[in-house]
C-alpha cells in the first residue's frame, strides 16, 4: 500500500506541523452548532481518494450513502465527521473537487487527519486551507499555533446556552520513527493538555472525540469483549493498528469528559464496546478504496438526555446499487 514517495511525504507532518509560532487561547479552537433532540451524527471514515480513484463514481456512491442515510433516519445528518484518511497520494486537484463535493451536499461537516492525508501532491496546510473555503465545512486550524497537529478543535453543541455535548476533532497524527523503524504516532502532550483545558475554561460536558489511530484501550476492550467482561457489539477482522507507545492518554480524555471515542485507521474492524465507562467504536470503513469486506457508514444519536449510550451507536452497511 506505500511506495517510497509516500515514506518520505509521511515525515511532513513531523517536520512542519511542529513549526508553530504562538500560543492559542482555549477560545480560539470552540466552535458552536444549536442543539436539538435527536441530533444524528454520520461519521465516513477511510475514504482513501488517490491516484487510484474514480471520482466520479467514489462521489456517486457517497452520495448515494448520504440519500440512504436521509431515507433510513427521516432527514439528513445533523453533522458528518470525517475520522481520517479521506485521501492517500491524492493531488490537488482531487482534493479540491472532493471538499466542494463535500460542502456541496448541503450538510455540515468536520475534518479530521488520518497517517495518509498529506501523502499527496501538496503541501501540509493545502487540506486546511481548502476546507477554509468550503462553506460547510465545521473547521478551525492555525498555521502558526504551538499545538501539534492540524486538527486540535471542539465544537459545542449548545441549547438554550446550555452545552449538551462537546465534540473534539482531533489529529492522532501520522508516524514516529525510532531509530530506523516507523511505528504509528499517538496524541502528543500538549494535544492531551488542550483537551484537559477545554472543561476547565467552558464547563464539563458529555464528550465525543473523533480522530484515526487507536489508543491502546481499544485492544484492552476487544480482550476484554471476548472474555464476556464488558459489552459490545462487532469483531476485529484484523490487528488495533495502536501508537508506538501507551502514555495513559485515554485515562486522562475520560477525565476531561469524553465518554465516547469514534476513529478508523482499522478498515475490517467494526466493533462498538463500552470499556470503562467510555464507548470505543470502530467507524465503518465507506468507500471500496483500498481493503474492505463490506462498506457503510456509522450513525451517532444525540438525545436530551445529554448521556450517550452504546444503542445510540449505530454501524450501517450500505449495500451498493445503482450509483453511478
Amino acid at each position: 500500500m506505500k511506495n517510497k514517495r509516500a515514506n518520505i511525504l509521511f515525515l511532513l507532518p513531523l517536520l512542519l506541523t511542529s513549526c508553530g509560532k504562538q500560543e492559542h487561547p482555549v477560545s480560539d479552537y470552540r466552535l458552536t452548532m444549536n442543539f436539538h433532540d435527536d441530533f444524528k451524527i454520520m461519521q465516513w471514515t477511510d475514504v482513501h481518494i488517490g491516484i487510484q480513484t474514480d471520482l466520479k463514481k467514489t462521489h456517486a456512491l457517497l452520495k448515494a450513502e448520504v440519500d440512504d442515510f436521509e431515507e433510513k433516519e427521516g432527514a439528513k445528518p445533523d453533522l458528518i465527521v470525517l475520522t481520517g484518511d479521506t485521501f492517500m497520494g491524492a493531488d490537488r486537484r482531487m482534493v479540491k473537487d472532493t471538499l466542494k463535493f463535500f460542502d456541496s451536499l448541503e450538510v455540515p461537516f468536520a475534518f479530521t487527519y488520518g497517517n495518509h492525508d498529506i501523502q499527496g501532491d501538496y503541501g501540509t496546510y493545502y487540506i486546511n486551507n481548502q476546507l477554509k473555503k468550503c462553506k460547510n465545512a465545521v473547521f478551525v486550524d492555525y498555521q502558526d499555533d504551538t499545538l501539534f497537529g492540524l486538527t486540535n478543535y471542539f465544537i459545542d453543541l449548545v441549547s438554550d446556552d446550555y452545552v449538551k455535548y462537546r465534540l473534539f476533532i482531533l489529529d492522532s497524527n501520522s508516524y514516529y520513527l525510532d531509530g530506523t523503524t516507523m511505528y504509528y504516532d499517538v496524541f502528543h502532550e500538549d494535544q492531551i493538555e488542550h483537551v484537559e483545558k477545554v472543561p476547565t475554561v467552558y464547563g464539563s460536558a458529555t464528550s465525543l472525540a473523533f480522530y484515526h489511530i487507536p489508543v491502546f484501550e481499544f485492544l484492552d476492550a476487544y480482550n476484554c469483549y471476548q472474555n464476556g467482561t464488558i459489552p459490545g457489539t462487532g469483531e476485529h477482522k484484523e490487528g488495533v493498528s495502536k501508537g508506538y507507545e501507551n502514555q495513559s492518554q485515554f485515562d486522562r480524555m475520560v477525565n476531561a469528559g469524553i465518554k465516547g471515542m469514534f476513529i478508523g485507521h482499522d478498515h475490517i474492524n467494526d466493533t462498538t464496546l463500552l470499556y470503562e465507562g467510555c464507548i470505543l467504536s470502530y467507524g465503518m470503513k465507506s468507500t471500496f478504496e483500498i481493503y474492505n469486506l463490506e462498506i457503510g457508514y456509522t450513525v451517532i444519536t444525540l438525545d436530551e438526555s445529554g448521556v450517550l449510550n452504546p444503542s445510540d451507536v449505530k454501524k450501517v452497511t450500505f449495500e451498493g446499487g445503482d450509483y453511478e
